[in-house]
């Protein structure tokens, strides 16, 4: 009976006994070997994932004794890989052909500029040997193109100073120094066409020195014409700033625009009548179109200043009369304020029953007298 036992025993451990690896799959892994492996997984990921699943197929299958279905694994599983590694073979022998024609190109890009340099070193080769074959006439006709030469640059540079001048003499006609500064400018351009005659007369050097004097002339009538040109073109804005606001309040419907001069102090007073109820400093509805006007157009020209000044009739103790002005004027600014006028531009006061411009005797003597004047002040 022990017998027999061992005798299946044997036969168990005979029947168990893994076989020798196939040639294929040694040439597999010899394979997996490869320097290129790595690059081969990321040219060829799904190739490379399908060998190394054979790979582990292939393995299984040996050591389960399918040494047929593991030859066959492995040989599918090299054929992909090598496929892969012939990819990446690819790609290095193109890259190294690549940088071959790179090269080459280089080399025959150096080739030719060598040829170039070659053909014009010979060039020059020849053309000395024809120098100095000729030297003497060479000498004599050097000699003639270097005059030459300076007569070009001498005429060049006379040219050149009298185009500054011109141009110095056109800046200072833009600040009118023929009207400003007319001894200057009149020297300038007598000094300027003395060059120009010497230019055609081919006088170079006393044509740039009458050139440089002219243009010092006509800098300095400039500088003389400039304060005066200034001061009457910021007049004359001036003036077409303060036509147009004259104008834009007079199309203030209902607007009495009143021009008047204190002292050196031009003015444009525009009354406002009929904001307030008797003895009230509360503006009453139905005016805001008036004040948004005003405000509009003070907005319009932000570089003007106002006054705000209010003024009564005469009933009423002096002292009341001047704090309702005041209170008046005052709620007059503040709409002016509300609709985006600067507050800094403006100066609030009460007079009060002084100035009245009608007389108070009557009812519509003091309804004119009953008013909030915005004085715009000229520059």
């Amino acid at each position: 009976m022990s017998a027999k036992r061992l005798l299946l025993a044997m036969l168990l451990v005979g029947g168990c006994a893994t076989p020798p690896k196939p040639n294929e799959l040694e040439s597999f892994e010899k394979l997996k070997q490869s320097p290129n492996y790595q690059v081969a997984q990321r040219r060829a990921p799904d190739l490379v994932a399908e060998s190394e699943r054979l790979f582990s197929k292939a393995n299984e299958e040996w050591q389960s004794n399918d040494l047929d279905l593991s030859r066959r694994d492995s040989l599918m599983g090299s054929i992909k890989l090598k496929t892969a590694l012939a990819l990446v073979e690819y790609d290095q022998s193109k890259a190294r052909a690549d940088k071959a024609q790179a090269d080459l190109r280089v080399v025959e890009d150096e080739y030719s500029r060598v040829n170039k340099d070659l053909v014009a070193t010979q060039e020059q080769i020849a053309l000395l040997q024809k120098l100095k074959e000729t030297s003497s006439q060479a000498a004599m006709q050097q000699e003639k193109m270097k005059q030459e030469m300076a007569t070009r640059e001498a005429a060049g540079q006379a040219r050149d100073k009298i185009a500054a001048a011109e141009l110095a003499l056109k800046g200072a006609e833009q600040v009118n120094a023929q009207e400003y500064a007319k001894v200057e400018y009149q020297a300038a351009s007598d000094t300027l066409a003395r060059a120009r005659a010497q230019l055609d007369a081919k006088d170079f050097q006393m044509a740039s020195q009458n050139a440089d004097a002219a243009r010092d002339q006509a800098n300095r009538a400039t500088q003389t014409a400039k304060p005066t040109y200034e001061q009457t073109a910021s007049s004359t804005a001036s003036q077409a700033r303060n036509e147009a606001l004259a104008k834009d309040l007079a199309g203030i419907p209902g607007a009495q625009v009143r021009l008047e001069r204190r002292g050196d102090v031009q003015r444009a007073a525009v009354p406002i009548r009929g904001l307030f109820a008797r003895n009230s400093t509360v503006i009453q509805p139905g005016h805001e179109g008036e004040l948004d006007q005003i405000a509009s157009i003070m907005k319009k020209y932000p570089s003007y200043n106002a006054l705000v000044v209010g003024f009564t009739d005469n009933r009423g103790r002096r002292d009341a009369l001047l704090a309702r002005s005041q209170a008046q004027a005052t709620a007059v600014y503040s709409a002016l304020v509300g609709r985006g006028v600067e507050a800094k531009r403006m100066v609030v006061s009460g007079n009060g029953s002084d100035e009245p411009v009608s007389d108070n005797r009557t009812s519509a003597g003091r309804a004119l007298n009953n008013r909030v004047e915005v004085i715009f002040l000229y520059q």
